[in-house]
């Protein structure tokens, strides 16, 4: 039994209370922050009381369970400093995947980590690993606290913390960092609809962005936008970034990052100094249900921003919509129409946690997600299509987990409440897929050999046509050359770049015969310069 000591921000209440299971304890007030001190062991659960409202958690715990009579904080030890993984030994590539669906628990992930790197993945992105409530939400994007982790993804519920660290060390021991996915921009609390469970008792007036009739701003779409002008948000949001990178953690993926701009910036530019001094990676979703900032100089040089455009293009492209040669092009080449830096701030993707696995993009023809029924016969083929788009492009790749072997949720594009068989990882399909995961490899060597840059753009056989009906390029980019056809029927592309060419990978059989390539409808085919040549 030791003394602990709460402190937490509530500006405008009258009385706090903390209670244990021995009894309660009443706050001091000092200023707008209430102190109190108890005496607990580690693992103990206690609850503020404010005002006689509802039991509420200590935004500042180190630790959260559930109870029959909800979530409570738990006492605990903050965890030691760990150190941030060596620099990356090539540029990141990024592998997105769910903890439960993944592995069950951090451990269950360890276990499938060898996996992750022999696919050449050396970035793991988690979704959401601070505490919320599963009993509705699977993925994690609603919130209970934020400088928490989730005790349900451990086998010991009062170290969680440890075990993430654990696995962010076994990332580190194979030469891959990890970053988190971060939601900062609303709290599981929701609308007023629903109960009171932390910031909402302590300070709902500042703590979130009202219209003037005293509902909550709802730009997140799930009831209840954060106000990032907010001194103690910002505290809380630097506490919680602080903690994260406490435990190795390398980077932070920011949802809807748009929303922590409503200030004007402020909040930007204190994470993004923050990051610089601790040395992590910030990646924005630049985007919100009342804002679209893909590209917009609010992002500061060295953020990354999830390239929503990259995406729907590169599905358009290769399900044969017309008219996108020339903006193929761009996407192709790390989108300067949209980015001042280039590749440097694009994240590339075609599938991410929400909407249609790969997979599922060519079992269903769909304007909503560009995607088509290949049938069966054309389904492999897509599939090393999207890869190969994906990882020859320049700019940050990331792809989502099981994509690289046909994971599939049968059709389903939103499975957030979904914690099952459909929502996790089938590992019996990486043996039926083999052929695919051999691919996506021998893609990512590629690249790693031969970074995409430089990059001079060919037509079949000529300048690239930029007509409306056109649907086939090429390009040459350190040593490779890459052809595109996503007509329905072959294309013959002539190789104008000199060298000793050979075909060095293709989605569909190819034969290059002097300096023409027959290229497959629907395919790709990538050809190689032998050195010095």
């Amino acid at each position: 039994m030791s003394l602990r000591r709460v402190c937490v921000h509530a500006p405008t209440a009258a009385h706090v209370e903390v209670a244990t299971e021995a009894g309660v304890v009443p706050a001091t007030r000092e200023r707008d922050e209430w102190v109190a001190e108890f005496e607990a062991v580690e693992g103990d659960t206690y609850w503020l009381l404010v005002d006689g409202g509802p039991p509420l958690l200590d935004p500042h715990c180190w630790a959260l369970t559930h109870t029959k009579f909800g979530p409570c904080s738990v006492v605990r030890e903050p965890w030691a400093r760990r150190p941030q993984g060596a620099p990356l030994s090539s540029p990141p590539v990024v592998y997105e995947l769910h903890v439960r669906g993944f592995g069950r628990t951090f451990a269950g992930c360890i276990k499938h980590l060898d996996h992750i790197a022999s696919v050449g993945a050396n970035v793991i992105e988690l979704m959401p690993v601070h505490p919320f409530d599963s009993s509705n939400n699977y993925w994690g994007y609603m919130p209970l606290v934020w400088g928490a982790v989730h005790a349900e993804y451990a086998t010991d519920h009062l170290h969680a913390a440890e075990e993430l660290a654990a696995l962010v060390t076994a990332a580190h021991e194979r030469g891959m960092h990890v970053w988190l996915d971060v939601v900062f921009n609303h709290t599981g609390e929701g609308d007023a609809s629903l109960p009171a469970r932390s910031l909402r008792g302590l300070d709902d007036a500042n703590a979130y962005r009202h219209r003037e009739d005293g509902s909550y701003m709802n730009d997140s779409g799930c009831g209840n936008d954060v106000n990032p002008a907010d001194h103690n948000v910002r505290r809380l949001v630097m506490e919680a970034l602080g903690r994260y990178a406490d435990l190795g953690v390398d980077g932070f993926r920011f949802d809807l990052a748009t929303l922590l701009t409503r200030d004007g910036g402020g909040l930007i530019e204190q994470i993004t100094h923050w990051s610089v001094e601790r040395g992590v990676q910030l990646v924005a979703e630049p985007w919100d249900m009342a804002s679209y900032t893909l590209g917009w100089s609010m992002w500061p040089a060295g953020w990354l921003q999830w390239n929503d455009r990259f995406r729907d293009d590169v599905r358009g492209f290769l399900r044969g919509e017309p008219g996108l040669v020339s903006i193929i092009r761009d996407r192709v080449q790390g989108s300067p129409d949209l980015f001042e830096n280039g590749a440097a701030s694009s994240l590339n993707f075609v599938t991410a946690h929400d909407g249609l696995t790969m997979h599922d993009l060519t079992t269903s023809t769909s304007d909503r997600f560009r995607s088509w029924d290949t049938g069966d016969e054309l389904r492999l083929q897509q599939l090393k299509n999207y890869f190969a788009l994906l990882l020859l492009s320049a700019g940050t790749p990331m792809w989502v987990m099981g994509d690289e072997f046909g994971r599939t949720q049968q059709g389903h594009e939103n499975p957030y409440n979904v914690d099952g068989p459909l929502s996790w990882v089938d590992w019996e399909r990486a043996s039926e897929w083999s052929e695919l995961t051999d691919f996506v490899h021998a893609l990512v060597e590629l690249r790693r050999n031969y970074p995409p840059s430089d990059f001079r753009f060919y037509g079949a056989t000529g300048a690239v046509d930029e007509s409306h009906e056109s649907r086939s390029i090429a390009w040459c980019a350190n040593n490779l050359y890459v052809m595109v056809n996503a007509w329905w029927e072959p294309v013959d592309f002539n190789v104008p770049e000199p060298g000793d060419w050979s075909v060095a990978l293709a989605t569909a059989p190819a034969k290059l015969e002097g300096t023409t390539t027959r290229v497959a409808p629907r395919s790709i085919v990538v050809l190689k310069r032998s050195a010095g040549s």
